[in-house]
């Protein structure tokens, strides 16, 4: 199970232990008239949140541990990569930016092969140029752009 990094944050969301309980319920982890688990709550948050719609993907050349998701739970959106949970983000595009900001911040050009998501390609583009080197290609949503010096351009 992953850590969720800003746990009071996240349980302190507004509708997120409502939610956790419906989803408890739901999947037989906790019995009707029961309330949250104390002992394993972060673990019940952590395994709901993973369970969510993955609204956007930052998916790693190799297909290994560099790939990142944004899922969402409770209404709201959650980073989710193997170093953990972060969130939660009120919207996609919140969330979406901070993957590609983490990844521009952190990694060299050309680990990223591809993105793809509930967000506009145009959004995409123009927050993960630095990701690829001028002259290689980025996947984004099914369409291939090519890097320019002026950045990612749909091919």
């Amino acid at each position: 199970m992953s850590d969720i990094h800003d746990w009071e944050g996240a349980i302190e969301a507004p509708g997120f232990r409502e939610a956790l309980r419906a989803y408890g319920r739901a999947e037989g982890l906790i019995k009707v008239g029961r309330g949250l688990p104390k002992d394993e709550l972060k673990e019940l948050a952590a395994q709901a949140i993973e369970s969510g719609d993955t609204e956007f993907s930052l998916e790693d050349a190799e297909g290994e541990r560099g790939s990142t998701d944004v899922r969402v739970f409770a209404g709201l959106y959650w980073m989710c990569d193997w170093g953990g949970i972060s969130g939660p983000f009120t919207s996609l595009e919140e969330a979406a930016t901070a993957v590609l900001m983490m990844a521009v911040d952190q990694d060299c050009p050309g680990f990223y092969s591809s993105a793809s998501g509930d967000v506009p390609d145009d959004f995409i583009a123009a927050r993960s140029a630095k990701l690829v080197e001028v002259g290689k290609t980025f996947l984004i949503n099914d369409t291939v752009y090519r890097r320019t010096k002026a950045g990612l351009v749909a091919q």
